[in-house]
């Protein structure tokens, strides 16, 4: 496995930086992150990165590219936590030459695990023009799946459909959503002129 960081604004190693970012990371408006994805607690990041853009690649593949304001590094677990200051943190997922665009507040890779959990105002848009809103999502690039227990809104041509939790595969074109009462398919034709 390869990891390239790029556009280093500042890094922080250990003990030095380590009370303001648990400081972070306990005011990220209600982050709910699985515990799989959680450091474990009071543990001190290894790392600190602002203005930072990973890109991870497995034996020639692209499996993913994000850009954050600020990285979190728990190198012993295996888990890298980015967050938003100004700007949202942008992440696209790749698998067979196809892509997912996205959007979040927040992003934890977990690269022991191949797994990507994104959380807060999450939009993403797939390379087929299906766009996908939701509060949290779990990328797999083992069983190359995204999943979510959250209300989803998926919009492609006019049609929008909602559910309560969905599995698709990164394209969003073969997915399985939930829906439950209370939940609406829509439709409309785009302009009519």
């Amino acid at each position: 496995m390869r990891r390239t960081v790029l556009g280093i604004g500042l890094v922080t190693l250990g003990l030095a930086a380590a009370g303001g970012i648990l400081l972070q990371w306990g005011a990220t408006g209600g982050l709910r992150l699985p515990a799989s994805f959680a450091p474990p607690p009071g543990r001190r990041p290894d790392v600190t990165l602002l203005g930072v853009r990973v890109v991870e690649d497995r034996a020639g593949e692209r499996l993913w590219e994000v850009a954050a304001d600020r990285a979190v590094v728990f190198e012993g677990e295996g888990r890298t936590l980015l967050t938003r200051e100004e700007e949202p943190v942008r992440i696209t997922l790749y698998t067979d030459g196809r892509s997912l665009e996205s959007v979040a507040d927040r992003v934890v890779v977990r690269a022991d695990r191949r797994e990507v959990f994104l959380e807060g105002s999450i939009t993403a848009r797939s390379d087929q023009g299906v766009v996908l809103r939701t509060d949290h999502l779990t990328w797999s690039a083992d069983r190359r799946t995204l999943e979510t227990d959250a209300r989803v809104t998926l919009e492609r041509g006019g049609l929008t459909v909602e559910g309560e939790g969905m599995e698709a595969d990164l394209t969003l074109e073969r997915l399985t959503l939930r829906v439950h009462r209370g939940s609406r398919v829509s439709g409309q034709r785009g302009d009519r002129s």
